[in-house]
């Protein structure tokens, strides 16, 4: 077997990069958003699935193989083209060139934000050994406390958006990069298409903001140990 060139190399990474964006980070994104929306119908609902996924079996291998890995390895690859990349937005002034600026900031904005979303939910359920059935209450009065304070909510508006976006136009430039959109008047169409994905999931992930927002309610263990 021939060895990659390093041309080759770079090109495989890229599109490994690109394929990351869509499955698993974005199948993750799409149900994420979506799972959380349960707390617009009510706190035991959203409880409910919280309880649910905590009691899957080799949960934190799954997430270490399916989302932790396939994240770390997009997002610093992620910087990498942006390194590498040369922005010429304020040269040509064209829609795309803007939009590929924008999907750089937004992909790093997601990156920070990130480090705080988990930093304050995952890591202190790992760090209280707050599993199984007691995951749901923890989580439910942590996310309570960051909402309860205009930062929290700042913090996770700027978070959702930037990650809706990064992924309703990643999801663009995925299409066309691997030929599945070819011609100028299916990239528009699927542009606008795409604008009204990434529009739904932010209405799903501001409506769960506001729901805590106005409505915070703690809930004791479905199960108690």
């Amino acid at each position: 077997m021939n060895k990659l060139t390093r041309g080759e190399t770079h090109f495989l990474l890229y599109k490994i990069h690109s394929l990351t964006g869509i499955v698993p980070i974005g199948v993750f994104l799409f149900f994420h958003l979506a799972f959380n929306s349960l707390r617009t119908v009510g706190v035991r609902q959203y409880q409910f699935g919280i309880d649910l996924i905590n009691n899957t079996p080799f949960l934190l291998l799954i997430e270490i193989g399916f989302i932790y890995v396939p994240l770390l390895f997009h997002s610093f690859m992620g910087f990498y083209i942006a390194y590498k990349g040369k922005s010429n937005v304020l040269r040509y002034g064209y829609p795309r060139n803007g939009l590929y600026t924008l999907q750089r900031i937004s992909g790093a904005i997601v990156f920070v934000f990130l480090i705080y979303h988990m930093g304050t939910t995952v890591v202190p359920k790992m760090f209280y050994g707050k599993h199984a059935f007691e995951a749901a209450p923890f989580l439910i009065d942590i996310m309570n406390q960051q909402f309860g304070a205009w930062e929290g909510r700042i913090y996770y508006l700027i978070g959702i958006l930037s990650a809706t976006f990064h992924f309703a136009n990643g999801l663009w430039g995925f299409c066309v990069s691997w030929g599945i959109l070819v011609g100028k008047r299916a990239q528009q169409n699927a542009g606008w298409l795409f604008f009204l994905v990434g529009l739904a999931l932010a209405f799903l992930g501001l409506a769960t903001v506001w729901e805590f927002s106005l409505h915070p309610e703690s809930v004791t263990p479905s199960i108690s140990g």
